[in-house]
């Protein structure tokens, strides 16, 4: 009987670390998200460079056309104050760790004029650090 208890617990201990670990990346991730937002908001290129992988691209959608935006071109139009500039309120749609070095968050990044809906993904790298190595973005006015 005593045995039986203490395997119990000792398998609720397990899972719960496993939930916990799982919500703790969670966070991690959305601190990732969130900070290319603000970066954004802020005009804050310094802010993108230390989230953004340099190789990366942004697909943005708008009025149905696409247009991509590499990584250096996005920071260069931060640089030049040619986009951002406007705080938005952050709404997360999902975030999800797909396994031990990938995953994606979904955000509503909306203002008082435009709503930014982004799926962006990410990777870990060598160092441990999560980047965004791709982000797909739907503008919509409000």
């Amino acid at each position: 009987m005593v045995v039986k208890y203490v395997i119990r617990v000792c398998m609720l201990l397990i899972l719960s670390m496993g939930a916990i670990n799982a919500q703790d990346s969670k966070n991690d991730i959305k601190k990732v998200a969130a900070q290319f937002v603000k970066g954004a908001d802020e005009q804050n290129p310094e802010l993108v460079k230390d989230v953004l992988e340099e190789n990366s691209n942004q697909y943005v959608l708008i009025g149905g056309k696409f247009s991509t935006i590499s990584a250096s071109q996005y920071i260069k139009m931060l640089e030049e104050k040619k986009l951002g500039g406007e705080p938005r309120k952050i709404t997360y749609k999902h975030a999800e760790y797909l396994g031990e070095n990938l995953a994606v968050v979904v955000l509503n990044a909306a203002s008082p004029k435009y709503d930014f809906l982004y799926q962006i993904s990410m990777a870990r790298s060598n160092s441990g650090k999560w980047e965004i190595v791709g982000i797909t973005t739907e503008v919509n006015e409000v």
